[in-house]
């Protein structure tokens, strides 16, 4: 079996929005901003298992002993991404994903690494990282991160975060292609309750109140029955007395 790995994935939120003349920057100024993130959670370059740039992004692996730290440096990049975009004019906003499971050390299309793409992708995630951004005009909102189930149970079950808590983050139901999954996500800036407002608002049903049925009312049923009979009664449900013979007056 391949070693379980921690798997980050990163992605510039609506890049293709970004001015012409700045596109050139992006890569330059992502990488310093990963680079301080990484330092200020001692996540080394040498721990660096695997790295891929996708253009507006980059695909981490890491020994599953820095789950943790990688969690960790969600939180703490949000507020290095906020400073950079205060000074400068190429502003960028991250959304991160994270997942863990094995991962051979040859290329191929292995479960974990579909995984990630999918949380990080998913419509779901990107339209709530979208509506907190219209939330914060004054452009304060600077990422947004999601973690598979695994990811959350393994590393908010003992004490293996600094500054990420398991209450900062709120579920949500993935839906990605083929890929359905239950995640959680977090940004900074938003407590849970108001994100999970936002996920009900954006999926009516999960939040729709479920209609009771009403009780029927309970009264005497009258059957008239001419002829003889052994006073038989066909009915498909009866509720209260029932009386034989003619209706009194």
């Amino acid at each position: 079996m391949p070693d379980i790995r921690t798997l980050l994935g990163v992605d510039v939120i609506d890049s293709a929005r970004t001015a012409p003349h700045l596109l050139p920057q992006v890569p330059t100024v992502l990488a310093t901003l990963l680079s301080a993130g990484m330092d200020a959670v001692a996540v080394s370059r040498q721990d660096t298992v695997d790295a891929q740039y996708t253009g507006d992004g980059w695909l981490y692996a890491f020994p599953s002993g820095l789950l943790g730290r990688v969690v960790d440096l969600g939180r703490t990049l949000d507020g290095i991404v906020a400073e950079h975009n205060k000074w400068n004019k190429l502003e960028l906003r991250l959304r991160l994903a994270v997942e863990v499971g094995p991962l051979p050390d040859t290329q191929g299309f292995h479960p974990a690494n579909i995984s990630r793409s999918r949380l990080l992708e998913a419509p779901a995630f990107k339209a709530l990282a979208r509506r907190c951004i219209a939330a914060r005009p004054d452009g304060s909102m600077s990422t947004a991160m999601i973690m598979s189930d695994a990811v959350h149970r393994t590393v908010f079950a003992g004490d293996y975060t600094k500054v990420a808590r398991a209450t900062d983050f709120a579920a949500l139901a993935v839906t990605n292609k083929e890929f359905t999954t239950h995640a959680w996500v977090a940004v900074p800036g938003f407590d849970a309750r108001t994100l999970a407002g936002m996920i009900a608002d954006d999926d009516p049903a999960a939040s729709a109140p479920v209609e009771e049925s009403k009780p029927t009312d309970v009264g005497t049923v009258t059957n008239t029955i001419n002829g003889g009979g052994n006073h038989g009664v066909q009915a498909h449900t009866i509720n209260g007395g029932v009386r034989f013979g003619s209706p009194r007056r």
